[in-house]
Order: C-alpha cells, then structure tokens, then sequence
C-alpha cells in the first residue's frame, strides 16, 4: 500500500495521458470508418466550434458581426477537411480539449457548450492567461484558426475598412492606355500617406 502511496504522483499524469491517447485513436478511427459523414467535423465538434466563435466575436461587439454570422464553423470545417489526414486527430482533440476544461479546471464544472456566454469569456480568458503551457497554446491555437477565419470574411472586412483582393501582389490595369507601362507609384502606409 506504501508503495502505491509513494507512486501517485506519477500515476496521474500518466492516466491522463492514456486517457489522451485513448481518445486519439478513438477520433482516428471515426474519422478514417466508412459512412463517415462528408463534413471534416463531427456535430459536437462543430458545437464546440460554435460555442467558441461567439465567445471570442459575440454579436454585440465592436463589429457587430458574430463569430457564426461570420461562417467560422464552415471556415474551420474547410480548414480541418484541408490539413493533412495525420494532423486532424490533433485539431479535433483542441476542440475536444476546450470542451472539457471548464469541467476540469471551472470556474464552472461543466462542458464549455452548456456554459452561458459569460462563463464561455471567463474560461477562454482563463485560458489565455493560464500557468498551465498547455492550456495557453491551446488558447492560441484556437484563437489564430478562428481569427483568420473571421478576418476572411468579407462582411467584418468591410467593417474594418479592408478591401478584400484576392491578387494583392498583381499590378493594377485600371487607369492606362493599352501597351503604356504602370507608373510606379509609392507604397501606401495608410490612406493619403506615402513612404
């Protein structure tokens, strides 16, 4: 019994990453089973996603586009469908990791899609600021993949005065007679300034 005593504090994190690789393999295997639905995402996953783009975009922000009118659950499906098919377990248990955190570390024992939206803050904030490296990079890795997604969209682009280009790099025609080269002009810092 001593001797049991003696090894728990290595018998927990070892638990817990068993649990992890458990849940690893489990993801593995519903993703790669055949009828697996068309959508990179399972519906919980989704949720999740859901739940954390209104927490970091809500409606009634500075842009009053939210996280889900802003199509962050199909940008993150897309996203996931995209990367690499040995990467997407890890993506999935993010998702999965932020589903559980607030039931492991509060301020509420609960799943993060059945908090209301003040807890969803509260536990992303804690996240962000958190000791634990974990739980940090998790934050940020999840914020980096929904913020590229909401900057994306061309509604919050329009909100914050950025002109969406999909050839940013390519001269502009506008403006010249056929066969008269572009004039270089200098680079623009931000309107009516010049380098």
């Amino acid at each position: 019994m001593s001797e049991l005593v003696a090894h728990l504090p290595v018998i927990g994190p070892v638990v817990v990453l068993a649990a992890l690789a458990v849940a690893a393999v489990f993801l593995v295997r519903r993703a790669s089973a055949p009828g697996a639905p068309s959508s990179a995402l399972s519906v919980k996953e989704r949720a999740i996603v859901a739940a954390c783009a209104d927490a970091l975009f809500p409606a009634g922000g500075p842009i009053p586009v939210s996280g889900t009118e802003a199509g962050l659950v199909e940008y993150v499906d897309r996203y996931v469908a995209r990367t690499p098919r040995p990467l997407r377990p890890y993506m999935r248990l993010l998702f999965h990791f932020v589903e559980l955190s607030p039931w492991v570390f509060g301020p509420r024992r609960a799943r993060f899609t059945r908090l209301p939206h003040a807890d969803r803050i509260a536990v992303l904030a804690s996240m962000a600021q958190s000791c634990i490296y974990l739980r940090r990079v998790t934050f940020l890795s999840l914020r980096t993949m929904l913020s590229m997604g909401y900057l994306a969209n061309e509604k919050v682009a329009g909100a914050i005065g950025v002109a969406c280009c999909a050839t940013p790099f390519e001269r502009r025609a506008a403006g010249r007679a056929a066969g008269e080269p572009a004039a270089a002009a200098p680079p623009s810092l931000a309107p009516g300034v010049t380098a």
